[in-house]
């Protein structure tokens, strides 16, 4: 738990040391694609810290490219 404590204090500081530059550039697909990233890739590590089964993105690629190939 403690690790996913540090993983959050790591995002909001990554977010405080990039957002302002995005936002006096206006940039704002940027803005919405970073905070994006940040709350997919901070959210499946604390689904990983709280042992949920995430599938593995292995098998979406492989349904979608399996028919394309035969």
């Amino acid at each position: 738990m403690s690790s996913f404590i540090g993983v959050i204090a790591v995002a909001v500081c990554v977010a405080c040391w990039e957002l302002p530059g995005l936002i006096k550039r206006k940039r704002r697909k940027e803005i919405f694609l970073f905070i994006a990233l940040l709350l997919i890739g901070t959210g499946l590590y604390g689904a990983l810290t709280l042992h949920a089964k995430i599938p593995n993105p292995f098998l979406l690629i492989k349904a979608v490219f399996d028919p394309i190939m035969s």
